[in-house]
This record gives structure tokens, sequence and C-alpha cells, in this order.
């Protein structure tokens, strides 16, 4: 017969516990043992976890007499951060216990037991890690610095928000590394590398590297990112130089597990994480959806995000939601600054500047990036209580949200998949702060999946063209080398063109060689062009890179007259944001408020006219160059162009500053300025702008602000 008495707790009754008002002595003890048992059994450990952060985040309202237990509990556990190193009642055999973990190389710092588990393994691995998102994978980013083990770092990052705040957060090891974010630096002998993808591709004469880092390393295989061909050249490229590394990214299954085996790495999957997060279902009323969002968000004290399928729906909701505050709520000054700014710069009429006014923000891709910035470090800093925004800032931007609300269901035009879900998920709550983040959905939650990521340019099964042809023969596999022969036997364009021009469309390179070949003497006519073009020049060029290099229209462009349209206008209004807003509102239907306007105006300045263009144009340059000069004719020169609508007509060393949060106009304002911009290399030109004296310079508030913020400490 079995005696066995059935346990008085288990994890529903504990969460159920933990939701009175007030912690009963004995019961919480009676808690806190089963807990300890638990763990020690090593049962469910997730749960134990749970459970035990659920205990920290009611600390304030628990007897005195639990303290000590529940700190023998987190020290058990591993949550050595967590630790309350100042109660008297601590023992000297915790305090050494959490001395064992705290960071050799960063001061006042513990590292949890996981983090310094990995860490241990990165002395002698590679590592490939996967961990939710507030499990601390960045820190070990700076325990790798900080540990003086390597010359030369390269840490490749997806975004150049993230650029910018890497760069800050290892700013303060400037005297024993170079920190370098642009083409338009020089090495030293001990550099770190900070760059998205394609930065990193684009720079020559590269020092010997000894370790390298690729975040969100799931991107490797998101066939809906136009970047993946280039950041697989990027990690193919690195190995090349060093077999030591750590790639990191959330809610990742499985990788090729040849690669494990072929260079020697591990690859690590975790559920360890620093905060819990309850999630709340919500029916919706498609009828009401908006009201019952909005009556949602007004019941909500904490910091919360609000995630939108698209930038468009993150403004629509957000100033929808501004009118409702305005009826229950006084407008704030807090922001005035900022506003100013934005009037004269962007629009006056801007629905940001209302929703600024209300505690609320919208944050996504084509935004202004040192507006971007702005919000995100106001509404870490609680000034900004609410912030509609998209997967751009759902991915990799630290925040510090207690809340996040998953009012869309949808990724651009196709559903969430439970990887994007729980990504949202991982948004809410963070360390330190708030130990239960809470997302509210207004849908069913995705089915489960797991997520395998794939190395495309390693198995080969699934690589384009265009990582193929970056890769040395004797790497290729015979089915992948066969793919490319065709490519590498012709004779309209040399590889090493088509390599250069890297991530564009291979077979599209040829096409376009073998177009202009097909009637020489008429595209010599009207495409050698050099400086400005000709209005005809520009949409015949556009129309070639069109037919050729470019091939789908996306993100506000979506035929070739009408891109040459806009970069013509673009020129002739000087790059002005507010004059190229203006041309929009008087000339497009589809644009026809100013909010359209503004999105529509800084969609194409961020998508097409710093990125897409120049990039497919200085492709051309190349191919018509190479084309012309077997000819023996004389080509065109398209790189003043490029480089005119890439940096707003801006000298080109000192628009790099763009990537730190400096906008254009102020950046203008700083040309007159300063010396030499165009022999001097960056690190220069910002100890110059470091040595002006900034009040005499007639500067905004807010412009000064972002001088301070971004290079001046």
């Amino acid at each position: 017969m079995n005696n066995m008495q059935p346990e008085k707790w288990n994890y529903n009754k504990v969460r159920l516990f933990l939701e009175k008002e007030t912690i009963d002595l004995q019961e919480g003890f009676s808690i806190l043992s089963w807990l300890s048992k638990m763990h020690t059994r090593e049962i469910n450990q997730t749960n134990c976890r749970d459970l035990i952060l659920r205990f920290l985040d009611k600390k304030e309202k628990l007897p005195s007499q639990l303290l000590p237990v529940l700190n023998s509990l987190v020290e058990s556990t591993g949550y050595f951060p967590y630790v309350n190193l100042e109660d008297e009642n601590t023992s000297i055999k915790t305090l050494l216990h959490c001395e064992f973990y705290r960071s050799e190389n960063i001061p006042n710092v513990i590292m949890h037991q996981k983090q310094a588990e990995i860490y241990n393994q990165l002395s002698h691995n590679s590592i490939i890690l996967s961990a939710p998102t507030s499990f601390g994978k960045s820190l070990l980013i700076e325990e790798i610095v900080a540990s003086n083990k390597y010359n030369n770092i390269v840490i490749i990052l997806p975004t150049l928000a993230l650029i910018d705040e890497i760069r800050q957060k290892l700013s303060k090891y400037s005297d024993k590394y170079k920190l370098i974010f642009t083409t338009k630096q020089t090495f030293n002998k001990r550099n770190i590398l900070i760059l998205t993808a394609e930065k990193f591709i684009e720079l020559e004469d590269l020092p010997q590297i000894d370790f390298f880092i690729i975040d969100e390393f799931y991107k490797l295989s998101d066939e809906e990112d136009e970047r993946v061909d280039v950041l697989n050249h990027t990690f193919y490229k690195l190995l090349k130089s060093t077999n030591k590394f750590y790639l990191l990214g959330p809610n990742i299954a499985s990788i090729p597990k040849e690669f494990e085996e072929k260079f020697h790495c591990k690859f690590l999957n975790t559920d360890y994480s620093t905060v819990t997060c309850d999630e709340i279902f919500i029916k919706k009323d498609k009828n009401n959806d908006l009201n019952q969002l909005y009556e949602l968000l007004i019941t909500l004290e904490e910091p919360t995000m609000i995630y939108c399928k698209s930038p468009a729906k993150a403004e629509e909701y957000s100033i929808l939601f501004t009118k409702k505050l305005k009826d229950i709520s006084n407008p704030t000054d807090h922001h005035q600054d900022a506003i100013d700014w934005i009037e004269k710069n962007i629009h006056k009429e801007w629905s940001l500047n209302d929703c600024l006014k209300y505690g609320l923000s919208f944050h996504h891709g084509p935004m202004p990036r040192h507006i971007g910035r702005y919000v995100v470090s106001e509404f870490n800093k609680g000034t900004i209580k609410y912030l509609f925004c998209t997967s751009t800032l759902i991915e990799g931007i630290n925040t510090s949200a207690k809340n996040v609300v998953i009012f869309d269901n949808m990724k651009g035009g196709r559903k969430l998949t439970y990887f994007d879900y729980r990504n949202i998920c991982g948004r809410a709550g963070r360390m330190n702060r708030y130990f239960i983040g809470k997302v509210f959905n207004f849908h069913d939650s995705p089915k489960k999946s797991s997520v395998h990521v794939d190395f495309p340019w390693f198995t080969q099964n699934s690589a384009s063209d265009e990582i193929l042809i970056q890769m040395d023969k004797k790497d290729l596999k015979p089915f992948a080398q066969s793919k490319i022969d065709g490519y590498n036997n012709q004779n309209l364009i040399s590889t090493d063109i088509i390599k250069k021009n890297n991530g564009i469309s291979v077979s599209g390179q040829i096409s376009l060689a073998k177009e202009i070949e097909s009637n020489i003497d008429d595209y010599h006519r009207i495409l050698c062009w050099t400086g400005l073009p000709g209005y005809e020049q520009l949409v015949f060029t556009c129309t070639l890179m069109w037919n050729h290099l470019i091939k789908k229209g996306k993100d506000g462009i979506f035929s070739p007259k009408q891109l040459a349209l806009y970069v013509n206008k673009y020129i002739s209004v000087k790059s002005s944001i507010p004059l190229f807003i203006k041309y929009i509102l008087e000339n497009d239907r589809y644009a026809n408020t100013v909010d359209k306007a503004v999105q529509k105006a800084l969609n194409l300045i961020r998508k097409w006219f710093e990125f897409r263009f120049p990039k497919y144009l200085l492709a051309f340059d190349l191919i018509q160059k190479e084309i012309f000069k077997k000819h023996n004719k004389t080509s065109g020169d398209y790189k003043y162009y490029a480089s005119l609508i890439e940096t707003g007509m801006c000298e080109p060393n000192l628009s790099m500053l763009k990537e730190f949060g400096i906008p254009l106009p102020l950046l203008k304002k700083l040309e007159g300025h300063l010396n030499n911009l165009d022999k001097e290399d960056l690190d220069s030109i910002i100890s110059q702008i470091k040595n002006l004296n900034l009040d005499a310079l007639n500067l905004e508030k807010f412009e000064i602000q972002l001088l301070k913020e971004s290079i001046m400490n």
C-alpha cells in the first residue's frame, strides 16, 4: 500500500497563492521549502525558476523572516545577480559563492550561473547560443572584449541602432582598442569592428581577425531578409580568418550538425531566463478592437510596447490613442526640445509631435535614426509610457518594457510564426527591473514549432547563386560548383566584377552586360554620363537597373520612372526633408495627408536613397565601365551621383556620423566649422567636433543633446 501523502503545493497552486495581496508567513515558508525540494531533485527546473522570480517580484510585500530563505533559494538556482549582498543576514558562504561568479573583467558585474558556464566554455570552444531575450547574451560580448585576450574582434550586428548601442557600451574600452564602426576609419594594432554585414564586406586590408561575433544569427537563413546573401558571405569570410567565434540568437532549436563537427564548436540551447512572463489572451471584438486596446492601455501603469504589423499601423494606432488621451490627460513639455526640432526639420503637423506631448510614440524602420534613438532612450527613462512599434524594435534593441501588447498577428503581409511570437513575448520584463513581464495577446498564439537555422553557404542546398559565387572552388560541393560553372565560363563580365557587386543578382548582372553589348553604340551614347545625369539619362539608367538588377518594387517604389522621379526631386531640393515632404504631399494622391507624406518620404530616404539606389547604381557603374573599356570606349562614372544621394549631399566622411544618430541638418551646420573633411578620417573629424564650442554655433537644444549623447562623452 502506498502511504506517500500528495504534495500540498504544485505550480498552479503557488501561482494562485502569490496573487494574494499579503503573504502568510507559515504558508510562505511551506512553499519555499517545497520549491527547494523540487529544485534539489531537479524536477521541472523551468517552473522552479519561474516561481522564484515571482517571489522576487513580491519581495517588498514578503514577511521579513522569509527573505533569508528566498535569498538562499535564489542562490541555489544560480540567480546570483539577484542575491541581496547588502542584507546583514546574508551568510559569508553565500557572499563567497557570489564572488565566485563575479566577473573577472567587468567591475560590479555578477553573472548568473548559466552565463558563467557559457563564458567558461567560450574560453576553449566556439559557441552558438540560443537563449531567451532576457538571458543576458550581450553581456558575454562585453566579457570577451574586457578579457583583453584578442587583438582584433569583429562584431556583426543586424541594425545600425544595435551598432550604436554596442558602440556606446564598449566605448569604455577605447584605451585598449580602437572602435571601428564605419568604412571611413583606419585600423590600429588592436581593433573592435562593430559593423553590419554590408559594411564589413566593404572593408579592405583587414587586420588578422582573432575572434568574431554574429548577433541574431538566425538571419543567416531568413529568406525574407534582402541582406541574407551578404550575411552568409560575411560568416564565410570570417571563418577564413579564425575558427574562434560566438553566435547568439533566441529560440533556435538546431543548426546543421555537420557544422558543429567540422568547426569543433558547440550549439547550446537553454531556456534559462532572468524574467518570467504572464500571457493574457483577450477575445478580440472585430467591430470594437481599437477601443478594447485603448481601454486596456489606460489601465497599464508601467512602460508598454504595442506590437503592430507595419509602420502605417503603428502610426495610425498611436495617433488615435493620442486623441483619446487628450480627453483624459494634460500635455507635458518634457519633449518640447525634440518637438521644436521636428517641426522645423521634418514637418510642423507630423502627428509624432502630438504623440510626444502625451507621453507616447511610435517606432519603425523608416524613422530617422536620431529620432528612433531618442524615442527608445526616453521610453527606457519612462518619459514615454506607450510605444507602438513594428518588428524593427522587437529584434534586438534593449528596451525596458513591463508590458507587451500583441494587437496585430501579422508581420508585413504574413502571419506571425511561433518564432516571431516568442521573440515579441521576450520583450516583456527586464532584468533587475521587472521580474514579471506581461503579454496581452489579442489573438490565439501561433502553433508551437521548432526553428532550425540553416547556414546556406555551408550546406549549400538552399544557397543562392549570390552566395556560392563568393566561395572558393575547394569549398564548393560538386552540385554547387555545377550551378555556377556557367557564370565562371561566360565572357560578358569578369567574375571579379560580379563578386564586387556583392549580394546583387548574378544572373541580373550578366543579363545587364548582355543588354548593353547588344547595342553598344546607342547605349554608350546615353550611359557615358558623369557627375549629374540629365533627367532622360537618369530614367534610362533606372530602367536598365530595374529590369536587370532590382526586378521588383517595394517600399513606395514600383517602377523605374517613379524611382528616377523621386531621386531627381530629392537632389533638386538639396535633400531637404521638409521640401521633399511638401513635394510628395502636393503630387502623390496616395500620400494626401501630412502623416502619409512624411511616412513615404522617410521610407524612401531610408530604404532607397541611403541604401538600395546607391548600391544598385554602383554595381551598374562597375559593369558599364568594364564593357565600354572592352570596346575601347569612354565610360561613365556614377560614383559621385551615388554618393550624393547616399549622403544627402553632405561631405561623405562627415555623413558617416548619421550612423551615430546625428541628423543630416545638424551635420550640414557643423560642416562649415570643420577642416579638411575630404582628407580626414572619421576619428579626426570626431576629434574636431569634440573641440568645438557648441554654445557658439547657434545650435538648437535638441541638437546639442544629440551631440552630447552620441560623441561628446
